[in-house]
């Protein structure tokens, strides 16, 4: 049996909750933190993991972790500043391609995944893929 590393767990468990809070909005179902900032949550999150390749046993070299997941720091820092500017563009155009209702909360979520990710990443509290230095 094969022994999953920790950030291939932390990836599929990202996945599937982001396909849920999808699939809840998809059917305008409005359960409570579900709904409302679990994608938030999780999205960046995901990002960060997709974009460092944490959850690879070989990370491919693309041009987007070369230049923005390069390192921890400037990973979280280029997703938060991201993830912040979308929520920002929808109080000047809620009905834009980010559309929406602007909720500073949703920007706290971004740092708060961000940052639990970041710092598993930096403590090395979270095991790596096996055969990934």
């Amino acid at each position: 049996m094969r022994v999953l590393g920790g950030w291939v767990i932390v990836n599929r468990t990202l996945w599937a909750v982001f396909i849920l809070t999808a699939a809840l909005n998809m059917l305008h179902l409005r359960v409570g933190f579900l709904t409302n900032h679990a994608a938030d949550l999780v999205v960046p999150a995901l990002l960060y993991v997709m974009l460092r390749g944490l959850a690879e046993r070989t990370p491919q070299r693309t041009f987007l972790r070369r230049w923005f997941g390069a390192t921890p720091e400037r990973a979280a820092i280029t997703l938060l500043l991201a993830s912040a500017a979308t929520e920002w563009s929808q109080r000047s155009w809620p009905h834009g391609v980010f559309s929406g209702r602007f909720d500073p909360m949703d920007i706290v979520a971004f740092a708060v995944g961000l940052s639990l990710c970041y710092a598993c990443e930096k403590s090395k509290w979270i095991p790596r893929v096996s055969g990934v230095p």
